[in-house]
């Protein structure tokens, strides 16, 4: 989509200079971006790139979710992390790297706002607060990958099913008002044993035992989380 009126123009102003990673920008490098932008939809299950697909492209998620995964030496799926509505994409190999180096998919119908990647790591270059920003976000994405790996690291499954779903609420996950945490997206046990590294099989019982001790709710595929401890969150 080409934006084609000053409405649509100031809307998507506003929301770049709402988001945490943009807001230091002026109104110069905020137009820059924008005159270089480009607003698609996806479907859900639909590739945005793939693991060492050319690295032409720096995203913003509008709306919907996606997840970012590698594939590991024996062709099967690593979940790196879930992103949500309001985050920037890729931020690991700025300004090295020719390749993405992992694979997103959409796990919802998504829009998603598109600019050359060559654009706006200048546009990083040129603005060291943005730069700042930049290096704090691949810092939060480095803490949540290596605590993710330690708590995935026990040969318990139902440890590993329930490591797995603190894991979905931490990324897409709401607060709620009575401290419970609702992830407000379709969760499929297949997704989920991949996630946990289980079977499906084995990822269905130990949901089943989950939701009997009254740790989560799991109706339609959409997981409430119902106790929630310190250290997950």
């Amino acid at each position: 989509m080409i934006l084609k009126n000053k409405s649509d123009y100031k809307y998507y102003a506003e929301k770049l200079r709402s988001h945490p990673e943009f807001s230091p920008l002026s109104d110069k490098y905020i137009n820059q971006l924008i005159d270089e932008m480009t607003i698609k939809t996806y479907h859900r299950g639909q590739i945005l790139f793939d693991q060492g697909d050319t690295r032409d492209r720096f995203y913003y998620l509008i709306e919907g979710v996606a997840k970012s995964f590698h594939w590991d030496k024996n062709g099967e799926e690593q979940l790196y992390l879930y992103i949500r509505p309001q985050k920037a994409f890729p931020y690991i190999g700025l300004f090295e790297a020719d390749r993405y180096a992992y694979t997103v998919e959409t796990m919802t119908e998504v829009k998603i706002a598109e600019f050359p990647m060559p654009v706006y790591e200048q546009i990083l270059r040129e603005n060291p607060e943005l730069m700042e920003n930049a290096v704090k976000e691949m810092s939060k994405i480095i803490d949540t990958s290596e605590t993710q790996l330690q708590r995935m690291v026990t040969t318990s499954a139902k440890c590993r099913v329930w490591n797995a779903i603190l894991f979905i609420g931490q990324q897409i996950g709401d607060l709620q008002a009575d401290e419970t945490i609702l992830v407000p997206y379709p969760i499929t046990l297949v997704e989920l044993s991949k996630v946990s590294g289980t079977t499906r099989e084995t990822t269905s019982q130990m949901v089943q035992q989950l939701v009997a001790e009254n740790k989560i709710q799991y109706n339609r595929k959409y997981f409430k989380i119902l106790e929630v401890d310190d250290e997950s969150f």
